[in-house]
């Protein structure tokens, strides 16, 4: 009966999980770290796993996080559970880090590429976002969290038609950690979502997180508190989630030529730059 029910689910969900992505490899200074080493791993919807799929295949992990208000938007879905087995990466303030797209609905980065030597890549039209929350205690095996979180880095359209990660060229998003970031042990969030002019809370979120130490002589600074929670922050009709049609390119709508993504405005609060 279980096994009936799951392979029901599952071919009714499996489509659609493949259309996605997960961001599951760091990279320090543009050299890529193993998968899951210092990003926290996530986890399937509970009727869709590993079972359903081909050995070694991570396609039940790219499931969307629907909504502002789901609890797994501050990391990734059950991505704490991966907590005790997920390292610490050092990084220096003011370096250059980054995520890399581990996985999409063509295939594994450590698989061969069905549709070619492409590497996996941001699936959907939409912006990204960096985010940084400090560990209490800088105890980041048990921070959940829970605590402020101020953004360091926006990627948003290249165009009024265009995204700038988005499609089968974008499979990385690198940024600068700010020089004066106090040191210490951080959880590092990068969301990436799409934004829609359909109905209210379906903004579909592609969220991971990462275990870094921030290092280095530099310091100083002061990130404002109370700057962001997740969830909490995002409302459900927070403009940049809910876009009018010209900033929707997934509608069908309208033509490339009536888009105006260069007059969108990202949901959160101002990047601090240190």
């Amino acid at each position: 009966m279980r096994a009936s029910l799951v392979a029901l689910v599952g071919a009714v969900l499996i489509p659609d999980v493949l259309s996605h992505n997960i961001q599951g490899i760091l990279l320090v200074n543009g050299t890529d770290t193993p998968e899951w080493k210092y990003v926290l791993d996530v986890e399937g919807p509970w009727a869709v796993g590993p079972w359903d799929y081909p050995p070694g295949s991570q396609a039940y992990k790219l499931a969307p996080i629907i909504g502002a208000s789901d609890p797994n938007i501050t990391c990734g879905r059950a991505a704490f559970n991966a907590a005790p087995r997920t390292e610490i990466a050092d990084v220096l303030a003011g370096s250059e880090v980054g995520f890399r797209v581990s996985a999409d609905g063509y295939g594994n980065i450590n698989e061969p590429y069905p549709m070619g030597p492409t590497p996996p890549s941001f699936w959907h039209p939409g912006p990204a976002q960096i985010y940084l929350s400090r560990a209490p205690s800088d105890d980041l095996h048990n921070y959940r969290g829970d605590g402020d979180w101020f953004k360091i880095s926006y990627a948003g359209p290249l165009d009024d038609s265009h995204w700038s990660l988005w499609g089968s060229a974008a499979h990385e998003f690198n940024f600068t950690i700010p020089k004066t970031t106090p040191p210490g042990k951080y959880l590092m969030r990068i969301e990436n979502f799409m934004p829609t002019n359909a109905q209210r809370d379906y903004t579909q979120f592609y969220v991971n997180c990462a275990f870094v130490n921030i290092m280095g002589p530099g310091g100083g600074g002061t990130p404002p508190t109370g700057f962001a929670r997740f969830p909490g922050t995002y409302q459900p009709d927070d403009p940049g989630l809910v876009v009018p049609l010209n900033q929707d390119l997934m509608s069908g709508r309208l033509g490339v030529e009536d888009m105006r993504l260069m007059q969108y405005k990202p949901p959160g609060p101002a990047i601090w730059t240190g």
